[in-house]
């Protein structure tokens, strides 16, 4: 019987529109909802020393001003306050903004407020404006050691030697000299021995001893990271000068308010998700070849009695399995090629709603975080499951070959498994099955290859989005494409890997490096 097709095939596309837009308004927008309790105790700290000229302190306090309109959320989550170092009429640093909380009623006086700050000039007694900062954090009526607690400093170069507070009564960076350098090494040990949580720089047009500097001994927790992308807490962004500072505060800010830990499955459960998925699919695969044909196992009569002693519908379940992609279960088709077939919506559906509960699950810490972030994956696997697939779909029905997606039930079940027991993952809950007659060897290598190359070219775009500081949506793409992409290298029947190593094992040997390397890469670096 003929299949009837599913005429809006665009209404997929709409769908994964509509979920992408969805997320990003979520994760982006800063919220108007009010009395949403507060999360951060956010200090900036800015250099506002002679070296520091007019025109650049206009653009400065300008951009401190949009990020408080447009970058921190206006729910009262974000206590904020802003401290200049400097020095004019003996004061080496003041509040310009004490500790304010952010909502609807105050963010647009703080932003006139900062707008208005004067600059002070002088030298850089950096060490002053951090322990002036970290005293408002901690004065604060809503400071408690359980919140968060952050410091932003922005400074175009290192203390001044000579500008000492006496925080400091030994050589804390070991140069041979008491400084105030160690001034400011020592405000911030004793603020991380008081609660702080993180404090993060913005460098300046730095030379390359300033850049080390800080991000070893300032920087925390330390050492810290060079950023974007804002992986942690406790980072380093070098800008060449103070427009590029004023173009990126937004972005940074972002970060800051909005922080999600990038995450990776453990390597340790990525091992044994690994081992474990590969060797049954290998021991499966082998025993289908033994029953289906035992002419080709090594030893052909205990294949054949094998192949003797079990039933026959096992051994159809056996040769579907060995034959996942090339066995004619579906018959050719008098379709469009944009056509999107009612078991394909029921297979989407099911395999989307699959890879969502998976990686949520895997990510989440608990059931709430599990819903929280939710939206962001399915729009995530959207992208990548339904896009990568239909593309695949649409070329070869193009090129004469009617393909269609399915579930497939031995690697849902595998899927499934690694996800429950190792929160990794690792598998895969569908596949796109051929009408075998036009499928040569090469033709099928190409579409296996295209499988392993779009996932990898997914995994570069979600990269974007994680350096520029869409932690959440960057990771979860990151990890979801280069998970597929080495699953999908592996050379053993029926996965895509098998296909491209028959056709081409120089390709398969490249794809499969490449794709081992960066899910290594992802497990431990990111």
């Amino acid at each position: 019987m003929e299949k009837k097709a599913f005429p809006e095939a665009s209404l997929i596309f709409l769908l994964g529109s509509l979920a992408f837009s969805f997320v990003f308004a979520v994760e982006l927008t800063p919220s108007c909802a009010a009395d949403a309790p507060l999360r951060i105790q956010l200090c900036m700290v800015i250099d506002g020393s002679g070296s520091i000229n007019s025109t650049e302190w206009n653009l400065i306090t300008q951009a401190l001003s949009k990020g408080v309109t447009d970058a921190i959320p206006h729910d009262g989550s974000i206590e904020l306050t802003i401290v200049q170092f400097g020095y004019l009429n003996g004061v080496y640093a003041r509040a310009e903004v004490s500790p304010t909380v952010i909502d609807n009623a105050s963010y647009y006086t703080v932003a006139q407020q900062v707008l208005s700050i004067p600059k002070m000039g002088g030298s850089t007694p950096t060490a002053f404006g951090v322990y002036l900062g970290w005293q408002e954090l901690k004065n604060s009526p809503r400071f408690t050691v359980a919140g968060r607690q952050v410091i932003n400093l922005a400074t175009d170069s290192k203390p001044s030697g000579a500008v000492r507070n006496n925080n400091a009564t030994s050589d804390l960076d070991e140069n041979g000299q008491v400084t105030g350098g160690d001034d400011l090494i020592a405000v911030v040990n004793d603020a991380v021995n008081q609660g702080l949580d993180e404090l993060d720089i913005e460098g300046i047009s730095l030379d390359a001893d300033p850049k080390d500097w800080f991000r070893n001994w300032v920087v925390y927790p330390h050492p810290g990271v060079v950023a974007p992308p804002f992986s942690k807490a406790g980072w380093i962004r070098f800008v060449a000068d103070v427009p590029e500072f004023a173009n990126t505060l937004g972005q940074k800010l972002q970060a800051i308010v909005s922080r999600e830990e990038a995450w990776s499955p453990s390597a340790p459960s990525a091992f044994f998700a690994g081992v474990i998925t590969v060797g049954v699919t290998s021991v499966v695969s082998a025993f289908a070849s033994a029953v289906t044909s035992p002419e080709t196992f090594p030893n052909q009569a205990v294949a054949q009695r094998t192949n003797e002693m079990l039933p026959d519908t096992l051994k159809k379940w056996l040769s579907e399995f060995i034959n996942a992609k090339r066995k004619l279960i579906i018959g050719p088709q008098a379709l469009q090629p944009f056509t999107v077939t009612k078991f394909e919506v029921v297979s989407y559906a099911a395999s989307l709603s699959i890879l969502t509960f998976a990686f949520a699950y895997a990510k989440a810490t608990t059931l709430e975080d599990v819903l929280i972030i939710a939206p962001t994956v399915l729009a995530t696997s959207i992208i990548v499951e339904f896009t990568k697939n239909y593309v695949i779909t649409v070329v070869a029905r193009i090129e004469g070959v009617w393909t269609e997606h399915r579930l497939w039930y031995f690697g849902l079940a595998l899927f499934l498994f690694s996800s429950f027991v190792f929160k990794v993952p690792f598998s895969s809950p569908s596949r796109l099955a051929h009408n075998a007659p036009k499928f040569t060897r090469k033709s099928l290598g190409l579409v296996a290859a295209a499988q392993v190359l779009i996932a990898m070219a997914f995994a570069a775009v979600f990269y974007v989005f994680f350096v520029n500081g869409y932690t959440l949506v960057g990771n979860i793409g990151i990890v979801m494409c280069l998970t597929m992409a080495f699953f999908d290298s592996i050379p053993i029947p029926p996965m895509n890997g098998k296909d491209i190593y028959d056709w081409s094992k120089f390709l398969w040997t490249g794809l499969f490096t490449t794709a081992f390397t960066l899910y290594i890469l992802v497990l431990f670096v990111l």
